[in-house]
């Protein structure tokens, strides 16, 4: 069976920074989608990260300390059941759908890591799919953001509440199936799908070096595998 012909779930992360070893996850969503488009959330938490948060965190989300501080679960909790579903997504075969999942899965390993409540399943077994990899393979020449905001527009995906994760989670499942709808390339077997998004992903990483080195762009040049082990 192709992965986008059964159910999928969806795993989106806030946090307090870009820096997967340093940041701290401040909210969870992890929701699986059947196929006729209802919904199951499996965490759906704001997590009390213990640290700090940014105020351009706040800014960007909406989500404010004292929110955290209220609302916010135990960490090592929220983190153990959300290692905990993810486990059982992979056992029932449900493909897990992660937007720039060269962020999301590493900060989730790491956090995991830190407070020593499991380990993220190899991939595969885990089969991700990540909409972000698979529209700058598939339409490389479009100009503008590939931001989830943007590509959502641009596949007619209504995005409510943008950088909150249960809207982010619900809106990037759904550019998922837009794309498997428009690309009949993606129409694969999981190990299949991940094959093509390391591909695409390290011929997207070496294309945009050598335009970095090639314009004397002062930026860090890409280093970040997609994720797989």
């Amino acid at each position: 069976m192709f992965w986008h012909e059964g159910p999928l779930a969806v795993l989106d992360l806030e946090a307090t920074g870009v820096d997967t070893r340093e940041a701290r996850i401040i909210e969870v969503a992890l929701f699986r989608f059947e196929t006729d488009g209802s919904s199951v959330p499996l965490v759906d938490r704001l997590i009390d990260p213990g640290v700090t948060l940014p105020a351009k965190v706040t800014d960007l989300t909406g989500i404010r300390p004292e929110d955290l501080a209220t609302r916010g679960g135990d960490p090592a909790e929220v983190l153990a059941a959300t290692c905990s579903a993810i486990g059982d997504l992979v056992d029932d075969g449900v493909p897990i759908v992660i937007y720039n999942a060269t962020y999301d899965w590493p900060l989730l390993a790491a956090e995991l890591a830190r407070y020593g409540v499991g380990a993220l399943p190899p991939v595969p077994p885990a089969i991700l799919i990540d909409p972000l990899v698979l529209d700058r393979h598939l339409d490389r020449y479009r100009r503008g953001k590939r931001t989830l905001t943007t590509v959502a527009a641009h596949y007619a995906v209504q995005l409510d509440g943008a950088h909150r994760a249960a809207a982010d989670a619900a809106a990037t499942v759904a550019v998922a199936r837009r794309i498997a709808d428009r690309y009949t390339q993606v129409h694969l077997d999981g190990p299949g799908i991940i094959a093509l998004q390391v591909e695409a992903h390290d011929r997207w990483r070496a294309s945009l070096n050598e335009y970095l080195v090639k314009v004397g762009s002062s930026r860090s040049p890409v280093t970040g595998e997609w994720p797989t082990g």
